[in-house]
């Protein structure tokens, strides 16, 4: 199945038919074939239906009442989501470039969107088992986790990941600038109000929801300071927490900006690319006339 290769040159996967007629449906990058997006939309229909399936079993009388067809539409789902993960383990060789089958599946499997396709599915076999139920209503939560397969069907979360990791040092350290201005913050409203109030800053750690609210600017006024130095000084975190919190947003769509912009230029390259290579034709054309025709008269020449 595999072939040696010389060495720095990508290997040659020899793949079987079922595997590439497989990997031709549920290949993400493949939205050229009609299959292929046929099956991305049926998958996303089914995550965003599933989480409303669930929904709809918390509400006890719809539950009650709708109980048969929630567990069809449900065992049907888990059907295709079972197909989806058993077709991308068989094509694992082909999606990372693998020759190596166990080498594949694992890469696969241990991925993020591989324990994503596991787990979510998960909660549906385990009683046929013989787990024990009370662990599976547990598990049964991680069925939201289908909702993390729609970013790989979907361009724009794409570029919500790729931004955010592109801008992952610029947001760490915005958030470690909140954190530390959060912990300073806690330590001296916890020595302003304590004695003026022990039952609502009874010790920094306590001073931490205070903290969060006040930065946040959200401000539910369960907490709050009544001391004339920690009405100053929670006045002024207010005012501080009103440019932190918006650092990581401002960075993120900074993040954006450069990506659209980025899509754009080459979009624009792209067409100006064809452009010329459309003049550059319709002169070799233009040329080709001229040798054939008389450029006054307009008569073939021979």
């Amino acid at each position: 199945m595999e072939q040696n290769n010389a060495p720095g040159s990508k290997p040659v996967i020899h793949a079987t038919k079922l595997e590439r007629t497989l990997y031709s449906i549920v290949d993400e990058e493949s939205d050229e074939r009609p299959i292929a997006k046929v099956f991305n939309y049926v998958i996303i229909t089914l995550i965003l239906l599933s989480v409303v399936e669930m929904v709809l079993e918390t509400i006890q009388s719809v539950y009650d009442e709708y109980y048969v067809y929630l567990k069809a539409f449900e065992i049907f789902s888990i059907i295709v989501f079972t197909f989806e993960f058993l077709a991308r383990v068989i094509t694992a060789r082909l999606a990372f470039n693998e020759p190596n089958r166990l080498k594949a599946i694992s890469k696969y499997v241990f991925s993020f969107y591989g324990l994503v396709d596991l787990i979510s599915i998960l909660p549906f076999y385990l009683p046929m088992i013989g787990v024990d139920l009370r662990v599976v209503r547990t598990l049964r939560l991680l069925r939201f986790l289908r909702l993390f397969k729609i970013a790989r069907y979907n361009d724009s979360l794409s570029l919500i990941k790729s931004v955010m990791l592109e801008k992952r040092a610029e947001i760490g350290v915005s958030c470690f600038v909140i954190i530390i201005v959060m912990v300073i913050a806690s330590f001296i409203m916890y020595y302003a109000e304590n004695e003026a109030q022990p039952e609502q800053f009874p010790n920094v750690l306590a001073c931490v929801w205070w903290a969060i609210v006040t930065l946040t600017t959200v401000g539910y006024g369960d907490v709050y300071p009544i001391t004339l130095a920690g009405k100053i000084i929670g006045g002024l975190i207010a005012f501080l927490g009103i440019g932190l919190v918006a650092l990581p947003t401002g960075i993120i769509s900074a993040g954006f900006l450069e990506k659209i912009n980025q899509k754009a230029e080459e979009i624009a390259e792209a067409a100006k690319a064809k452009h010329g290579d459309d003049h550059q034709h319709t002169h070799v054309a233009h040329d080709d006339g001229q040798k054939h025709f008389c450029p006054y008269c307009g008569h073939r020449i021979d």
